[in-house]
């Protein structure tokens, strides 16, 4: 089951909600490849045919945009070969389309920054489960 987590800003009052981990629909590579966009999905089609795929992880991720600050829910997804190479999905911010975007650990929120203030200020409750 996944998780559905709000974020507030102590500072400013921002909140959000977002999801984590996986449900049951993902239970097989075609369903999880089909949470990407278009674009995505090509490249994770590609790698898939050209390699001998021995196994998958895939789960909702929380990241952050190191350009605009803008959090997200992303579907993340690593790959690992039989020739023993990884592959992961790429990241791109959902407002500014910026690739430098990092995930940001449940644990390590106190790294991230407020999207609307900037400060060092945010912290996470569990507010339910999703599937």
């Amino acid at each position: 089951m996944g998780m559905i987590s709000r974020v507030w800003c102590g500072e400013c009052g921002y909140s959000e909600h977002f999801r984590s981990g996986i449900g049951m629909r993902h239970g097989s590579l075609d369903r999880c490849i089909s949470e990407f966009p278009y674009w995505e999905r090509q490249k994770l089609e590609s790698l898939r045919e050209e390699k001998a795929l021995s196994d998958y992880h895939f789960s909702f991720v929380l990241a952050q945009c190191q350009t605009c600050l803008n959090l997200m829910d992303k579907p993340f997804i690593e790959f690992q070969f039989q020739n023993g190479s990884r592959e992961h999905s790429g990241m791109c911010c959902t407002y500014c389309e910026s690739e430098s975007v990092r995930l940001i650990h449940e644990d390590r929120l106190d790294a991230a920054r407020c999207p609307y203030c900037k400060e060092k200020s945010l912290e996470q409750q569990l507010e339910g489960m999703w599937d």
